[in-house]
């Protein structure tokens, strides 16, 4: 393919040279004559280890040029990529103007482009409103439509500086967001030969997920730091805590823990992370982060709680009342005071566990559950229907292990289904809704921690 990379800082000079060591004909624009000057000579625009090597190579065979008219090039060019920068504003927004501005140029030079179907995508992080603006700036200046001459993708990237060439040829996830399947058959013959899981999905997730990432890699960094902090104060060795630490790969780095749900709980988690809060209050050390924690948990717990009360239900039926499937343990389990909540503002609450039997609750974990919820007994059955027969709200917080399938629990379609835990035959209920979606087509299977 013609590519043209628009902006040759960080990503766009090594992207430019990445692209034409894949045999793509690559021309790399910027308003920068500077830039572009470096990049004709074969001097990187910017530092990055091995870049001249590349660019060197690929502008002795003819693969790689460069201008400062973006109009023009727009007008030659089967594929277009936007790297621009995209600052912060002063509230901590993104600044779009420059890649707007991009945007408005690219589209004057598809006017002139004979080409019947040109892709654009962004590698610039912007947020997803960012790219419906350039959506429509593409098609007011090309006076081309959105899917059927022109499409748009959220192509994000995860180059890191001084590795960026070999993050280029081993990403971890190459992902593409569009919303034409034409514009995915063109992303499908950008990289030959790169052998990596490509995922195909649509504009606002594509977006945030390099938000996800880069949020989670700043939070692992803080964490590191406070427990880093507490641990000098104690007199402990906080590298040696946090090397045995990431050697568990089943739950510590690993996918477990990471799909948006329910509200943790358990005899564990809630009492450890106190116990930490307490020993950093204690020695006057600040982990800002951690204590945050807490009043988040809290937060996705009464948030719950509202949005089962905002379609004024007279009845909510909840399927599974321990913090965990497959026990019993009550213990700080979201659920207690969801119901607790609902009770209070006069709603009618059935709830049904597979493994809950309130008479052989004993210790701790009666304690809390019946100083919580003393009529606990008379609120369980084990009768899954009659749990869920004339309820205007299911809460689903088990998925049952399998010993239930969905697809033929009898929920009338009036019924507003909330699901913590992506239930399997669920997805196609008329009422149905995630925790953090509105709608899907079909639950995906997923092993839960």
């Amino acid at each position: 393919m013609r590519i043209g990379v628009y902006g040759l800082g960080y990503v766009g000079a090594v992207t430019v040279a990445c692209l034409a060591e894949l045999e793509h004909d690559v021309i790399g624009v910027d308003i920068a004559q500077r830039k572009v000057d470096e990049v004709l000579a074969g001097k990187p625009p910017v530092v990055e280890p091995n870049l001249e090597e590349f660019l060197g190579r690929h502008l002795a065979n003819d693969r790689i040029t460069a201008t400062t008219d973006g109009r023009g090039a727009a007008a030659d060019l089967d594929l277009i990529m936007l790297a621009v920068g995209t600052p912060s504003t002063a509230s901590g927004g993104v600044d779009s103007q420059y890649l707007l501005s991009v945007a408005r140029e690219v589209g004057a030079g598809l006017r002139n482009n004979p080409r019947d179907y040109v892709t654009i995508m962004t590698r610039s992080t912007s947020l997803p409103e960012v790219h419906r603006a350039i959506i429509a700036e593409l098609e007011e200046a090309s006076g081309r439509v959105m899917g059927e001459t022109i499409g748009y993708a959220c192509h994000p990237e995860f180059l890191r500086e001084t590795t960026a060439i070999a993050d280029f040829f081993d990403p971890p996830v190459i992902v593409f967001g569009a919303d034409h399947q034409r514009t995915f058959e063109q992303c499908r013959e950008l990289y030959p030969g790169i052998a990596a899981e490509t995922v195909e999905c649509g504009l606002g997730e594509a977006a945030m997920v390099k938000y996800a990432a880069n949020c989670f890699h700043a939070l692992k960094v803080t964490f590191a730091n406070e427990m880093g902090e507490l641990c000098r104060t104690l007199d402990i060795d906080a590298r040696t805590v946090m090397d045995i630490f990431v050697k568990d790969d089943k739950l510590n780095i690993s996918s477990k823990y990471l799909r948006p749900g329910n509200p943790f709980g358990g005899s564990c988690l809630p009492k450890d992370l106190r116990a930490v809060l307490d020993t950093a209050r204690r020695e006057a050390v600040a982990i800002p982060m951690l204590q945050g924690t807490l009043l988040s948990n809290q937060h996705q717990i009464d948030s719950l709680g509202e949005r089962v009360l905002a379609q004024a239900p007279r009845r909510v039926a909840v399927i599974g009342l321990s913090f965990k499937e497959g026990t019993d343990d009550l213990r700080e389990a979201p659920m207690v005071p969801l119901v607790e909540k609902l009770l209070g503002k006069g709603v009618d609450v059935a709830v049904y566990d597979d493994e809950l039997a309130v008479e052989n609750l004993n210790g701790a974990n009666a304690a809390f559950a019946l100083s919580t919820l003393p009529h606990l007994a008379d609120l369980v059955s084990k009768d899954l229907p009659s749990v869920i027969a004339n309820a205007d709200v299911v809460v689903i917080n088990h998925r049952l292990g399998g010993k239930v399938d969905w697809a033929d629990v009898a929920i009338d379609s009036t019924t507003r289904v909330i699901d913590l835990c992506s239930t399997p035959g669920l997805g196609t209920h008329p009422g149905y809704e995630g925790v953090f979606w509105n709608r899907v087509e079909a639950a995906d299977e997923i092993s839960l921690a």
